[in-house]
């Protein structure tokens, strides 16, 4: 989790949380950085019913999330107070808990609690839930995630884009880092996810620009914004292999080929964006390829960028020969580090 120092700092977040009896720890690198344990893995109790969720909620629960009704697959047969075991459409059972609905009410409810989880395989205190979330104190967010933005260097009195803004919390990291004295502008295609990272803005006390635009074209829809950049985040959607906990991922390379082009498209125009001699960081939450040093490839031969030095490094560095500057870029292998990500730095030419 990253404490909000706009609003605390790490030290009074901490005794708050122990006061709580959690087991709240202070990262050793990040002065921002707090993390509290994973408990588990734990043995189930046992039931006759199941409620079979999709993947997305499946990956929540077995950390102890409750499961709300879209996320439901399948309810059958079960009526309010069934003991259900929780598990993925592909069999893996993620937690024990309590029908709080009959089989008909979630057929026809959108929203609402499904299964109350008891017993989960691993089990986090629920940080949304905390009064210190709630008080935007706290932010819950990787510890890659906080390297990106402390990669990106941002400093007061600079024009910093962040061009795949939402949900906020890079948005909100480089705000807390500049202590809200630069014009930070965020962009993303999304109304529904604007609308997630104005309230997160808003409840960390962050002043950034949040602006519905398709990102890829950000050069001709923005023109006062080419070459005026002192530096550009570049967080583009990628194929997430690296993020934990993971079930499973279905995923052929057709697709990463895809996404790897997508990609390109927004490093394209950062380099626009930014000013001569100005500072772009790319970063993506998984390790393949063709998305990692392959992409950095084509941002120093094709978009007038060279691979810059990173001011802290926490993890391993790019494979070797398949980049220039390999050794300046930064990898997390999640059976090293604990999850997957990829983060590079450059500098435009010029």
């Amino acid at each position: 989790m990253r404490v909000n120092t706009l609003k605390a700092d790490r030290d009074y977040v901490l005794e708050r949380l122990r006061e709580k009896g959690l087991d709240a720890r202070a990262d050793e690198h990040l002065p921002e950085a707090i993390y509290l344990p994973v408990e588990g893995p734990f043995k189930l109790p046992e039931a006759e019913k199941k409620v079979v969720v999709d993947k997305f909620t499946a990956e929540s629960v077995i950390m102890g999330s409750n499961v709300y009704v879209p996320g439901v697959r399948s309810f059958e047969g079960v009526r309010k107070g069934d003991e259900v075991l929780i598990v993925s459409e592909l069999g893996h059972v993620v937690a024990f808990g309590v029908a709080e609905m009959d089989e008909d009410e979630v057929l026809r409810a959108r929203r609402g609690l499904a299964v109350r989880v008891l017993r989960p395989v691993y089990r986090l205190p629920a940080i949304r839930e905390l009064e210190e979330f709630g008080e935007g104190l706290i932010y819950p967010q990787s510890l890659p995630a906080m390297l990106t933005s402390r990669v990106l260097e941002p400093e007061p009195g600079e024009l910093i884009v962040d061009m795949t803004c939402a949900p906020g919390g890079k948005l909100s990291h480089i705000c807390q880092l500049t202590a809200n004295r630069a014009r930070v502008l965020g962009f993303d295609r999304s109304s529904r996810r604007l609308r997630e990272t104005r309230a997160v803005l808003a409840r960390l006390g962050c002043e950034a620009a949040a602006i519905r635009a398709d990102s890829r074209y950000l050069d001709v829809d923005f023109p006062f914004l080419v070459g005026r950049a002192d530096r550009v985040l570049v967080d583009p959607p990628c194929s997430a292999l690296g993020v934990l906990p993971k079930l499973y991922d279905l995923k052929d390379e057709r697709e990463l080929a895809s996404l790897a082009e997508y990609q390109k498209q927004f490093i394209k125009v950062a380099a626009r964006l930014v000013r001569p001699g100005g500072v772009v960081v790319y970063s993506v939450c998984t390790m393949t390829v063709a998305e990692c040093e392959e992409l950095v490839a084509f941002a120093v031969e094709e978009c007038g960028l060279e691979v810059d030095e990173q001011p802290l490094y926490l993890a391993s560095r790019g494979l070797p020969g398949l980049a220039p500057r390999s050794e300046l870029l930064q990898r997390f292998h999640p059976h090293i580090h604990g999850s997957g990500y990829f983060i590079a730095r450059f500098r435009r030419l010029g």
